[in-house]
């Protein structure tokens, strides 16, 4: 089996694994990647929806002990010299931050879910592929296959200025679109910082 997905299997079981603490807690895992020349810089980004929770630096310091003595375990070994030496990798855990595009459907719906219990609407920054941006309110995501993974499509209400027929002036006009997640570049929670 290829390196990485040694280390996808490995990470998917700590966290969101049968009988995981984590998987009880509503910890789930937003993104593995396999980098440098040999792939062993790995990094392992988790996120959670349990109930008034985030992933706290204790909480990443903990999964990063357990996933990288279970890698040990499971990673191939290398021989030099006659000798059988642990496999060398570094590993970080980081929870999803501010900023971080949504990647998955669970966030998307923890950021709705978020919104709605505090009397807002969930508001989201959208980059196209084309370069298009936009800022408006995710009314829902359209088309999921399976569980956890993003919408084909999210619907999106925005404001634009257009200029409407008979007006001189351009006036703000409340639109609403679905927009594909394959014409998608970035989607990330709005934050406004007044």
């Amino acid at each position: 089996m290829a390196y990485d997905n040694i280390v996808r299997e490995v990470v998917a079981a700590v966290v969101e694994g049968e009988g995981s603490v984590w998987a009880e807690r509503g910890f789930f895992v937003v993104e593995v990647a396999c980098k440098g020349a040999a792939g062993d810089d790995i990094e392992v980004v988790v996120d959670c929806d349990g109930q008034g929770q985030g992933v706290g630096i204790d909480d990443c310091a903990l999964l990063s002990r357990e996933i990288s003595d279970r890698l040990v375990a499971a990673l191939p070994r290398t021989v030099v010299e006659g000798v059988e030496e642990e496999p060398d990798f570094s590993l970080t855990v980081m929870s999803a931050g501010l900023g971080q595009p949504i990647r998955l459907g669970r966030q998307l719906q923890k950021l709705i879910t978020r919104a709605l219990a505090a009397d807002k609407l969930p508001q989201v920054d959208v980059l196209f592929k084309s370069g298009r941006k936009l800022s408006g309110v995710v009314l829902s995501g359209v088309g999921y296959g399976v569980e956890g993974e993003v919408p084909t499509a999210i619907e999106v209400m925005y404001e634009v200025k257009e200029l409407l027929p008979g007006k001189k002036r351009k006036e703000t006009v409340q639109k609403q679109e679905q927009l594909a997640w394959d014409d998608l570049k970035a989607v990330t929670e709005y934050f406004d910082f007044k």
